[in-house]
C-alpha cells in the first residue's frame, strides 16, 4: 500500500508540475456501502435496511496532454462519503422507528487516465483517501409520540395513512412539536481506517466557452478496502454460525460534478 501511494504522490506532482491546464470542480454524492452476505444478513436480523446517503465533492484539477486523444489528469479533492440506515424495529404499516447515518469526510488524490472522443470523455483510475472525520447522526421517534399513537389515543379519519403520517397528525392533535429524539456525536476514529483505496470510471463533455472549457461528468467509485477497522458485528450480537466475520464494508458513491478548466498561462 506504501508503494502504490508513493506511486500515486510522484504521478500527481508529475502532472500538477508539467499541467497545461487547472480547474475546479464541484458536485453531488451519493454513497453507501458494498456489504457482503454476513453484514446484510445482521442488518435484516436487527430490522435494519441500508440506503444511499448525500454529501458534497469539491477539488482542484490539474490535466497534462498526453496524446491528441489523451490526457493524464490528476485531482486533489474533498469528499463526502458514508451510509444510511432506515430502522423498522417495531414499526407498523409501512412506517420507520428510527434513522442513522455515518459521514465521512475524506481528502483524496484521484489519478485519472482521460480519452477523449468529440466533446466527451472516458476517465478510468484509482483514487487514494484520507479520512479527516467521520460522525454518527441518529435518531429515533419521540417515544411519548409513539406511545401516545399505539394507544389509540388520537385514531386520525380516513383516508388511512401510513404511521408516519399518522404520528404528524398525532403530534398536531396534542400540540407537540418533536418527532424525532436525535443525536449527534462524533465518531471514535480508531474505529475507521484512516486510510481508503478504490478504483473508479468517469464519463462527461466537455466544451470551450472563450478562454476556458465547462465539464460536466458523472462517475463511479469503488472502494476496495473496508472503511472499518473491526470485521465482527457488534457485541449484542457475537459472531456465530448465524452471524459469522463479514468480509467487505466498502465504500461506494456516485459523484456528480461540473467545473472549470484554465489553460495554463505560456512562459
Amino acid at each position: 500500500m506504501k508503494k502504490l501511494v508513493l506511486i500515486a504522490l510522484v504521478l500527481f506532482i508529475s502532472i500538477g508540475a508539467n499541467a497545461q491546464s487547472i480547474g475546479l470542480r464541484v458536485g453531488y454524492n451519493m454513497s453507501g456501502l458494498r456489504i457482503d452476505d454476513n453484514f446484510n444478513n445482521y442488518l435484516k436480523h436487527v430490522d435494519m435496511q441500508g440506503k444511499m446517503t448525500n454529501g458534497i465533492n469539491i477539488g482542484l484539477i490539474f490535466e497534462r496532454p498526453i496524446k491528441p486523444k489523451f490526457d493524464g489528469h490528476a485531482e486533489l479533492n474533498f469528499n463526502q462519503k458514508g451510509s444510511a440506515y432506515d430502522l423498522y424495529a417495531n414499526a407498523n404499516n409501512g412506517g420507520t422507528s428510527g434513522y442513522g447515518e455515518t459521514n465521512l469526510n475524506y481528502l483524496e488524490l484521484v489519478l485519472m487516465a482521460k480519452l477523449k472522443f468529440g466533446p466527451g470523455y472516458f476517465g478510468i483510475g484509482p483514487y487514494f483517501g484520507y479520512l479527516m472525520n467521520a460522525q454518527e447522526i441518529k435518531y429515533r421517534k419521540n417515544d411519548n409520540l409513539v406511545a401516545a399513537f399505539e394507544a389509540g389515543l388520537v385514531n386520525p379519519e380516513i383516508p388511512p395513512m401510513t404511521e408516519d403520517e399518522a404520528l404528524v397528525a398525532t403530534a398536531a392533535a396534542l400540540g407537540v412539536s418533536s418527532l424525532k429524539n436525535t443525536e449527534s456525536f462524533d465518531s471514535d476514529m480508531n474505529n475507521f481506517n484512516r486510510f481508503d483505496f478504490g478504483g473508479h470510471l468517469t464519463l462527461g463533455v466537455q466544451f470551450p466557452v472563450g478562454p476556458v472549457k465547462l465539464f460536466a461528468e458523472a462517475r463511479a467509485n469503488m472502494g476496495f478496502i473496508n472503511w472499518e477497522t473491526w470485521n465482527t458485528m457488534p457485541q449484542t450480537t457475537p459472531p456465530s454460525s448465524d452471524f459469522p466475520k463479514f468480509e467487505y464494508k466498502r465504500n461506494m458513491a456516485f459523484t456528480f460534478s461540473v467545473g472549470v478548466l484554465f489553460g495554463k498561462p505560456k512562459k
